[in-house]
């Protein structure tokens, strides 16, 4: 993942509303769907728990569309715009606290679906999303928090002495510094991914690639 002073990567969506853009978490790959056997390394919260809002019901991070399902089917629950989340887990946390001290309709929007047909056959889903007020402070909180991680991180990876790689395309060995590795790949084989010092999770960056490149 590559990190450049001052924009960080992070992408601005507009809302068709007008109102203030939400920013983009920083993200990497999750597993291919055609190639579930063979994993792609991915940011270290990946074996993080998604829990459910309502009950026992838990799943990995990198099952997450398995617990979304879960929410719509069991439980009439509609989570908006879940990418622009930056920690999914400590979303649900928080609201699964909430939601054990208020009823989902004090939060929720409530959607009737087939209002206009026979009552036995409506039914009520709820909609989580940042037009509640609470909701939009969390998001930022946790876009917030999510920076700092990444700040922290890119830090450490500058001031690493540790790093110790073979080149992707040779037998060179780099130790040291990541920059050893970029800059050596950059100048002896005209394979530049950015600035040693705007790279962050350098090391699963370089797996990633290293599993495009075997394919």
């Amino acid at each position: 993942m590559h990190v450049s002073k001052p924009s960080f990567r992070f992408v601005l969506n507009d809302y068709p509303s007008g109102r203030d853009s939400i920013l983009e978490p920083l993200s990497f790959p999750e597993l291919g769907a055609g190639s579930p056997s063979t994993p792609i390394v991915v940011q270290h919260p990946s074996d993080e728990l998604l829990v459910c809002l309502f009950c026992s019901e838990s799943v990995p991070l990198l099952q997450k569309d398995t617990l979304l399902r879960h929410l719509l089917l069991e439980h009439k629950l509609i989570i908006a715009d879940i990418k622009l989340i930056a920690s999914l887990p400590r979303y649900l946390v928080y609201w699964k606290g909430r939601f054990l001290e208020q009823p989902v309709t004090d939060f929720c929007s409530v959607i009737k679906t087939n209002s206009t047909g026979p009552v036995e056959k409506q039914e009520d889903y709820f909609l989580l999303c940042d037009v509640l007020p609470e909701d939009r402070i969390l998001r930022e909180r946790l876009q917030q928090k999510r920076l700092e991680e990444v700040l922290e991180q890119q830090q450490k990876e500058r001031d690493d002495c540790y790093f110790h790689r073979l080149c992707l395309f040779c037998s060179e060995e780099c130790t040291g510094n990541r920059a050893c590795l970029l800059n050596h790949m950059a100048r002896e084989h005209s394979f530049s991914i950015g600035l040693p010092d705007n790279i962050v999770y350098c090391n699963e960056f370089l797996d990633t690639l290293q599993y495009k490149l075997d394919k």
